[in-house]
């Protein structure tokens, strides 16, 4: 019922390569031309839904999949169709109770407005492995999906878990993509079938979810959940900016899920035995690289329209957006992010078995409170710290937001909007304050060939100082709201 599957796009040079390697004796070749279904406002696709009828070699089958609390997973309800083509039949689905009535409803609402929005033709390679004590099925697609008058081609590579562990399909996987260079892609061929449809050239943003505890998890358990909602937040941005069709965005997207990423390991890491401590080194890294174009994105998108708006002269930045672009690409289609997005995948589909009487919730308030007392001690000399001082403070602002958003489900719902609301201030008076120094940075750097720049380091300055009175003052107000009990 649930398809565990990672699927990766293919550097072209590798292509022949990689064909060869997977070659075996059993090998089986597959022509799969599918039909999905949707409403004329795309219903179903907003839901994440996917509804399909598939001819596979003379075979038709019929498929529903549905989404789960995890990117990499999908509900799958197969019906076989025998080797007649028919007219789409919703009738066992609605009859299933392992599908939530809320799937059913929706579908028994738009099941007369149905019509086919777009095709696939594909000619499937499948490759069986065994590997340690797995079954690993590898597939290599080829072909096109068609929309209207459009088509898109398609090489794609996936490797789904058969029969054993994610760990074994893990271990199976790391060597092969290191060397063709593969690259994750969490884009479903109905997503990119749907996005074609309604003629949309970049893929959508993904910002952050809700993420639901319980009293019953575990430590570990509630940190690995933690885990996977940041990679649902950061894949999806991933992908698009590997793809080399994203904007700002998804950088800024990225950026965020990375943070609360970091946010999690710095502030639960003692919830496992199992963190690997050169995660949070690689994620720091991976945010970097990401800094210099965001920083960027920053001054062109929200300073450069202050400064016109007060006159200042004109003048260039340092680097072109398609540099930019094209490191970000490459970036996130590296072995290293890779092998890191892999590797927290595997930790987060191990077997849990670490117990402890203590609640989680308790837990969680013990490490929120010792945050929030450190912002406290901050706040009463704020304007004496130097620099990293105060960009500490503000890192440990964002990490106490992002830490109570993480087990928020667990506490008063009231009590955390009202927190939530107490930190805000002090959230984006520090967040300016450090925007008005990387820009000052940036703009330095640019007096020599860029002289009318003076004009904006004078303002940028004069605001710099505006705003840090701002902070000091949002930071003392902050600190007098009392910790979550």
């Amino acid at each position: 019922m649930f398809e565990i599957e990672l699927k990766f796009q293919i550097p072209e040079e590798k292509l022949d390569a990689l064909i060869k390697a997977f070659q075996r004796k059993n090998d089986q070749t597959l022509h799969l031309q599918a039909k999905y279904y949707d409403t004329p406002s795309f219903t179903l696709s907003e839901h994440s839904i996917s509804l399909r009828q598939r001819l596979e070699n003379d075979h038709w089958v019929q498929t529903l999949k549905l989404p789960t609390e995890q990117k990499l997973k999908r509900a799958e309800f197969e019906q076989d169709l025998g080797t007649d083509e028919i007219e789409l039949d919703l009738q066992n689905y609605l009859e299933n109770k392992a599908i939530n009535k809320n799937i059913q409803s929706l579908l028994t609402q738009n099941k007369n407005f149905l019509e086919v929005q777009f095709q696939t033709d594909i000619e499937r390679k499948l490759s069986n492995f065994k590997f340690q004590n797995s079954q690993i099925e590898v597939s290599y697609d080829q072909g096109q999906i068609i929309a209207q008058h459009q088509t898109l081609a398609l090489h794609e590579l996936e490797f789904e878990l058969k029969q054993g562990t994610v760990q074994d399909l893990i271990s199976f996987i790391l060597p092969r993509v290191k060397r063709y260079g593969l690259w994750l892609d969490v884009r479903s061929k109905a997503q990119q079938g749907f996005q074609l449809a309604q003629n949309i050239q970049h893929n959508p943003v993904q910002s952050q979810t809700a993420l639901t505890l319980t009293s019953k998890d575990s430590p570990e358990t509630a940190l690995k959940k933690m885990f996977n909602n940041c990679l649902n937040h950061l894949l999806p941005n991933s992908t698009a900016i590997a793809s080399g069709h994203f904007n700002s965005k998804h950088v800024h997207q990225a950026r965020v899920a990375i943070r609360r990423l970091r946010s999690a390991i710095k502030t639960f890491s003692g919830w496992s035995l199992h963190i690997d401590p050169t995660w949070q080194t690689q994620l720091t890294e991976l945010f970097r690289q990401l800094g210099s174009a965001r920083d960027l994105d920053v001054i062109r998108e929200e300073l450069l329209p202050q400064l016109e708006a007060v006159g200042a002269p004109k003048f260039k930045l340092p680097e072109s957006e398609t540099t930019d672009t094209q490191k970000l690409t490459k970036l996130f289609r590296s072995f290293n992010f890779n092998y890191l997005v892999l590797s927290l995948i595997q930790f987060i589909e191990q077997d849990s078995n670490e117990k402890t009487k203590t609640s989680v919730h308790k837990l969680a308030l013990k490490k929120i409170g010792k945050l929030h007392h450190k912002i406290q001690l901050d706040a009463q000399n704020y304007l004496n710290l130097d620099i990293e001082a105060r960009h500490k403070t503000r890192k440990n602002l964002k990490r106490l937001r992002y830490s109570l958003e993480f087990v928020s489900s667990l506490c008063d719902k009231k009590a955390v909007k009202k927190y939530l609301k107490s930190i805000k201030p002090a959230q984006e008076s520090l967040g300016l304050y450090n925007d008005f120094i990387v820009a000052e940075e940036i703009l330095t750097k640019l007096v020599k060939t860029e002289p009318q720049v003076w004009f904006a380091l004078g303002w940028i300055a004069a605001e710099k100082q505006r705003v840090l009175q701002q902070s000091q003052q949002d930071l003392l107000d902050f600190a007098q709201i009392s910790t979550l009990q």
